[in-house]
């Protein structure tokens, strides 16, 4: 009798599965085979599902999987006219290449080509296809632009080159060419300029949230120029670019946002798919006959739904260039909001209305009452400080300013000040405290000896004196915003007090110093 045969069940896949509540029997082979057409589309996977959500998801999650169609895309995009005139190495190579006998002439190492390919996307060689995927994938969809062969003679000499060398990572176990290898060294697009191939390329916006990548943008474009003339050439779609946002950095992966640069193969497909979905008519087609676009493929209505429009590269950049200009404006006129005006008289020039003006006081500042959202004129920055001080020291240090004034001594409300750091902000009773205070440490310059000096000493050569400055404007506003309401509300009594000649009562200031700084801590349990 013969013994009964057991499917082995790993561990954590047996686990996995009692606890989603299925059987442990092994899956028929047609459920567990994956296949490329019910592969993942989009750019990124779904986040892994973890047992009883206890497992973070993975980093991997967040990189691109990428189908074999949306492999053969990014490889055909390197190997393109317009990749070969904008990669110098690429052509140098390429052109060595053809000095070969010909049925060696145009193959390029399919490895190097795949680099150039998943480079732009900035992945990690743990991301990239294999040579086994991509060649699977030139062939079932890129067979007509590209020949791929599989390398049989003797390996070459830089084979043998140790691994940390990079004449060794350039040797892959195939090849591959363009199938116009022939003519590829008398295209006319060798000898194109910048501008000539910005003609060729159209600014396109409000792209479906479903072609969101570069192999995306690519087959929707297909599927809108699937009967357009012109169409029928080996690369229509040259080169696709996602404008990056000015913050990004070098290494970011690059996203879209919705719209994208695409270079087409010549200037007369340009023109057409301009007039086909032209920018004033984003919400529908153009309805004229000649438009040679396919009406009833899923891209096109796609489009439509999504206001898809475009515009040449031309425009696109001029409104582009307005838009820095206008956005530096705002920067400019940001700047110049917090900053004085410097007007130099000219002694040449007087007028009888510079004897009225004379006489005339001059504008009164922001002046601090029961309404305003905070107290004008109190906040002093004080920087090159000693860096093993505290607030205490320096809530003595910064009194000493006070001692032979008519203010109340009793000046500095809070002093704002992390450990480590030189410098720090001071709240001050009225405009008055801090106009005195910025005036005597500027006649008088001090620097702090140690961490504890509460009095200061007289600066050497090469010392930086403690200085210090009224903060006003923006940045003034944006401080306050950061302090609570309640501590805000109390500082403008006490600044509208002291500005009518009434000194704040002990207990509302040991109230308010208890909030702000004599706050009891917290005892540490220890045990």
């Amino acid at each position: 009798m013969a013994s009964p045969s057991f499917a082995f069940i790993p561990r954590n896949i047996s686990k996995g599965g009692k606890q989603q509540g299925t059987s442990a029997h092994v899956p028929s082979s047609h459920k567990s085979e994956s296949t490329p057409a019910i592969e993942r589309e989009t750019a990124c996977p779904g986040p892994s599902v973890s047992d009883k959500g206890k497992w973070k998801v993975s980093e991997l999650s967040a990189k691109p999987v990428y189908n074999e169609k949306d492999i053969s895309i990014l490889v055909v995009l390197a190997f393109s006219d317009y990749a070969l005139w904008l990669d110098s190495d690429l052509r140098r190579k390429t052109e060595e290449s053809f000095q070969s006998e010909e049925h060696d002439a145009g193959f390029l190492p399919l490895s190097y080509l795949m680099r150039r390919a998943f480079g732009r996307e900035n992945l990690g060689q743990e991301y990239m296809p294999t040579e086994a995927n991509a060649v699977k994938a030139i062939r079932t969809y890129a067979g007509d632009v590209l020949e791929v062969r599989m390398l049989v003679s003797a390996p070459s000499a830089s084979a043998w080159y140790p691994s940390w060398k990079p004449e060794r990572s350039s040797i892959g176990g195939y090849e591959v060419r363009r199938k116009d290898w022939s003519i590829l060294l008398d295209n006319a697009t060798r000898e194109f300029t910048r501008g000539q191939w910005d003609d060729r390329t159209v600014y396109m916006e409000n792209i479906p949230a479903q072609y969101h990548t570069i192999p995306g943008i690519v087959r929707f474009m297909q599927g809108l120029l699937s009967q357009c003339p012109g169409s029928s050439a080996s690369i229509p779609i040259q080169n696709v670019t996602l404008p990056p946002h000015h913050l990004d950095k070098t290494e970011d992966r690059p996203k879209c946002k919705g719209f994208a640069l695409v270079t087409l193969c010549n200037a007369e497909l340009c023109q057409i798919f301009l007039e086909s979905w032209p920018w004033t008519r984003p919400f529908q087609p153009a309805e004229s006959d000649d438009s040679g676009l396919a009406e009833d493929n899923s891209e096109t209505k796609e489009a439509s739904k999504f206001g898809f429009r475009t515009r040449p590269k031309a425009c696109w950049d001029r409104l582009n260039e307005e838009y820095l200009a206008y956005r530096q404006k705002l920067i400019n006129e940001l700047a110049d909001a917090n900053e004085p005006l410097h007007i130099s008289p000219n002694p040449d020039v007087r007028d009888v209305t510079d004897d009225v003006l004379e006489d005339t006081p001059p504008p009164p500042r922001n002046v601090t009452t029961m309404y305003s959202p905070y107290p004008f004129g109190c906040l002093v920055f004080a920087r090159n400080l000693h860096l093993e001080t505290n607030k205490t020291t320096l809530r003595a240090l910064f009194a000493t300013a006070f001692k032979s004034s008519p203010v109340d001594p009793a000046g500095i409300d809070y002093v704002d000040f992390n450990k480590g750091m030189d410098s720090c902000y001071l709240r001050l009773a009225s405009p008055e405290h801090g106009r005195i205070l910025v005036d005597r440490f500027s006649n008088q310059p001090v620097v702090q000896s140690h961490g504890l000096d509460d009095a200061g000493k007289t600066p050497g050569a090469s010392q930086k004196t403690i200085a210090t400055e009224i903060i006003e404007g923006k940045k003034e506003e944006v401080y306050w915003e950061k302090v609570p309401e309640k501590v805000r509300r109390q500082a403008v009594e006490k600044a509208v007090k002291a500005l009518n000649g009434k000194q704040p009562s002990a207990p509302a200031h040991t109230a308010y110093g208890q909030s702000e700084e004599s706050r009891p801590r917290k005892k540490r349990n220890r045990g």
